[in-house]
């Protein structure tokens, strides 16, 4: 296919692609979840089995879902209807790129309220709110945020109406233009921190937690945990990759870009565990605090150490960048549908999706507090959606997704797209996906749902 089909744009250069896709990938996951999720599962033990799940199944996914996206050069649906009236695969498959535009259009609801959290506390770092705070005042300070719907719904706002702007735009005006200049400093930055937290903090220990571990520790917790954990850092499963793909210039060799997007990924993840246990050991936190460990515990650790107010603004400013370099990739795929299949102008398109998650984003955020109740399952409306999403559709999407390339997709075709220029590697990745990725998740999947 020409280049010129996609008529979202191509991506000027394989880097341009490589920092979008990371930028997708590195969000509020490797910055807020992973550190609070390695801390429940053992530290070192948990990274151990996490670096293999991105090798094993998370990169081949990827990589699938990248190849796919590059096939027809057209938005995720109509590759998938391309496919079908070239009698290449079943018309029923169509249902996997709208389960997974489905799938990140929810997230990005209760997202985008997460964000919001994250602005709301930039604006107090800057403000100098964590000075000397204590541990009653910052489960306070974050139950104020909770119980304060109109804040909340601010900055919920704030935040869509950024991504809505920057999804509107052109894919060489918008999205490359944004990524070039915020995954770079978001690296850069967690970088200086990082150092900063190693030097005042306590590293040894760190170091003891993070890269220590024994056989006994990897439990299959750890490994359901890991391998959940690997889907969602990459969002895999959403059709942000699918859609990115298209864009790809088939000069690209897909697995060694996205080999660098998984690199850049863990990279992010480790950096951000290396900058906030240093602190959490130094303070006597307990490093298995959960959720609220950004925003509980962080505040009181800034507040108390020299030039901990300017560390702390820097720290969530990080934040809402890594959230809003996701956030993105989660409307393109209805946009970009939007706009080749209706014409409608990509800002528009952006900003009819993005009144819709705005609209649903307020009923999450009013689950904590004005509609907490139990609505199904005995889970509100925000925690219903974080399990629909987390545990049946962004597994079940890249599984369907994954099937369909290996299995359905002919190999030659695969091999046409120049997923590598080594056929020692393409038969690594084809022979991965098939009997080791697939299966993983499959099991993984089925032991989540029945609670093993």
């Amino acid at each position: 296919m020409p280049e010129s089909r996609c008529l979202q744009g191509i991506w000027s250069s394989p880097w341009i692609f490589i920092f979008a896709a990371s930028g997708s990938a590195v969000g509020l996951g490797n910055i807020w979840k992973f550190p609070y999720v390695l801390g429940q599962n053992g530290g070192g033990a948990f990274l151990l089995v996490y670096c293999l799940c991105l090798l094993l199944v998370g990169l081949p996914v990827l990589v699938a879902e990248v190849a796919l996206g590059r096939t027809v050069r057209s938005n995720p649906v109509d590759t998938v209807n391309d496919l079908s009236e070239r009698r290449i695969v079943h018309k029923a498959w169509v249902i996997v790129p709208w389960l997974a535009g489905i799938t990140g259009f929810l997230i990005l609801t209760f997202y985008s309220v997460i964000a919001g959290w994250s602005i709301g506390y930039l604006e107090r770092a800057i403000s100098g709110d964590f000075q000397q705070i204590t541990q009653a005042g910052a489960i306070a300070m974050f139950k104020g945020l909770l119980a304060n719907p109109s804040e909340m719904l601010l900055w919920h706002s704030v935040f869509m109406a950024l991504v809505v702007l920057t999804v509107g735009q052109s894919v060489t005006r918008g999205l490359s233009a944004l990524v070039r200049i915020l995954l770079p400093a978001l690296v850069i930055s967690l970088l200086g921190l990082s150092a900063y937290s190693m030097t005042v903090g306590d590293m040894s220990k760190t170091l003891e937690f993070m890269f220590g571990w024994s056989w006994q520790d990897i439990t299959f917790d750890v490994v359901l945990a890991a391998v959940g954990m690997a889907l969602f850092s990459l969002s895999v499963g959403m059709g942000a990759m699918f859609a990115y793909g298209a864009y790809m210039s088939k000069r690209m060799s897909i697995t060694r870009a996205c080999g660098i997007v998984v690199g850049v990924d863990l990279l992010v993840a480790i950096l951000a565990g290396l900058l906030i246990f240093p602190l959490v050991f130094s303070f006597q936190i307990d490093v298995e605090a959960g959720p609220s460990l950004t925003f509980v515990s962080l505040p009181i650790i800034f507040g108390g150490l020299p030039g901990g107010q300017f560390f702390a603004s820097v720290f969530f400013a990080l934040l809402v960048i890594a959230a809003l370099t996701s956030a993105i990739s989660m409307l393109e795929l209805f946009v970009a549908w939007l706009h080749e299949k209706f014409y409608i102008a990509r800002l528009k398109a952006a900003l009819l999706m993005g009144i819709a998650v705005w609209f649903i984003g307020i009923a999450v955020l009013l689950s904590f507090n004005h509609w907490d109740s139990k609505i199904l399952f005995g889970l509100n409306f925000f925690e219903l959606l974080d399990e629909l999403t987390s545990l049946i559709l962004l597994p079940v999407v890249a599984i369907l997704l994954s099937i369909l390339v290996a299995w359905f997709i002919p190999r030659t075709m695969l091999q046409n797209e120049m997923i590598t220029k080594q056929i020692s590697h393409f038969e690594w990745w084809y022979g991965t996906l098939k009997y080791i990725s697939i299966p993983a998740m499959m099991v993984i999947t089925v032991a989540g749902w029945i609670g093993v």
